[in-house]
């Protein structure tokens, strides 16, 4: 009895640590990933209320929208995050602006601008440009443009992505 509750005790702290760095990474690996914004998303989940962030068909700007929009996540070897559109485009940060551009979408091949950290909060991510290290934000306001980079951390559902 006493051997069977050590072997417990042991199994558990052994699993523990495991579950935690399964948890702890970024949303996605190399792989798809939809970008829901926490405004108007309480429950903090991906089924959750709220708006999907999507990108001008034409380039340019992004916004928020009910439509479900997968980007596709590539990891780079530094850490950090290509967003890529479904036109090859990269999710950029310049000064306030975010929009999508041209770019070389594979590993290590976008530039700091093109760059984002996918920082896990416990309930979201916050997206943070590599180059200005300010955060992607939804202004609430709908329409183009509505999405841009904010350089305070604010930590609130505006700057939280699921």
């Amino acid at each position: 009895m006493a051997k069977a509750r050590i072997f417990k005790i042991l199994a558990a702290a052994a699993i523990v640590p495991v579950l935690t760095i399964g948890f702890a990474g970024s949303a996605s690996a190399d792989g798809n990933v939809s970008w829901k914004n926490g405004v108007g998303n309480p429950s903090h989940t991906s089924g959750g209320a709220g708006l999907y962030l999507l990108p001008n068909s034409a380039g340019g700007g992004v916004t928020v929208t009910n439509y479900r929009y997968q980007w596709h996540d590539v990891q780079n070897s530094d850490g950090t995050w290509n967003e890529v559109d479904s036109n090859g485009r990269c999710l950029t940060g310049y000064g306030s602006q975010a929009y999508t551009e041209d770019c070389n979408s594979g590993r290590d091949g976008t530039n700091p601008f093109q760059r984002w950290r996918e920082i896990n909060t416990g309930s979201g991510f916050k997206l943070q440009n590599v180059q200005s290290g300010g955060f992607l934000d939804n202004s609430g306001n709908g329409g183009w443009g509505s999405v841009y980079v904010n350089g305070t951390d604010w930590n609130n559902d505006n700057q939280r992505w699921y």
